[in-house]
């Protein structure tokens, strides 16, 4: 009897909006636990807040807008940041890829915890599920990739019913050892030519060594890689 009595109340502190509209589904009163599931929500929302508070990151996306169009001058700060010095061999398509490359901003979907506070942790470089879009309209839309974002973080932690065409993006987010690339059905996208994937972020490559608050890290894409940009060129600027 401990054993049930055990197994239901973990049930209860895990369940989520989705098993409560399956049981719903099949003619079950779950009233009294959309009670006690949005009283959990609440508590989540308020710890969220403080935590939001406490390891606050802003940066300054505007920054990079002068670097979005292309080509861009070789004699950008954002070249030099990105390029370096020129490699012997190859260096037309080494110019090209720096001056005709795109900058998309990767919202992160998923990510573990330690990755958005700045505290000293062992891991230097997390493994963090991102969405991002590749077209001219959606690439650098900080208000797109943030609700798409946050829509597939919802999926993916019960709190809304899976989209049509995104049961096997939210497998993928739950299937830690998946490392491919799916793109993101109309549905969500929003007219968007949009992907999600796993991304490795060094801390060092981010503002103050951790997540922003936003969840927005901007990425620089060429011909199918994907690469951080330096946090010093959207980075928050200092007092």
């Amino acid at each position: 009897m401990g054993v049930v009595k055990y197994a239901a109340s973990e049930w209860e502190r895990k369940m989520t909006e989705n098993d409560l509209d399956k049981l719903e589904a099949q003619g079950l009163d779950v009233s009294a636990y959309r009670e006690q599931l949005a009283e959990r929500r609440a508590r989540e929302a308020e710890q969220q807040r403080r935590d939001r508070a406490r390891w606050n990151n802003p940066t300054s996306l505007e920054r990079l807008t002068p670097y979005v169009a292309i080509p861009r001058s070789i004699k950008t700060q954002f070249f030099k940041r990105m390029a370096g010095r020129a490699p012997w061999f190859g260096k037309i398509k080494w110019l090209r890829k720096y001056t005709e490359g795109h900058i998309v901003y990767v919202g992160v979907v998923k990510a573990p915890a330690e990755a958005w506070k700045g505290e000293k942790h062992d891991a230097s470089t997390h493994t963090v599920v991102g969405v991002y879009a590749t077209d001219d309209a959606h690439a650098c839309n900080a208000g797109w990739v943030s609700r798409v974002a946050l829509a597939l973080r919802n999926m993916s932690e019960g709190k809304q019913r899976v989209a049509p065409g995104c049961e096997r993006i939210i497998d993928m987010i739950a299937d830690e050892g998946d490392r491919g690339e799916m793109a993101l059905p109309e549905t969500v996208a929003e007219g968007a030519t949009a992907f999600v994937r796993r991304i490795d972020i060094d801390d060092r490559e981010l503002p103050n060594g951790y997540l922003p608050t936003d969840g927005i890290v901007p990425h620089f894409c060429w011909e199918g890689t994907i690469r951080c940009i330096p946090a010093d060129l959207y980075a928050w600027p200092s007092a």
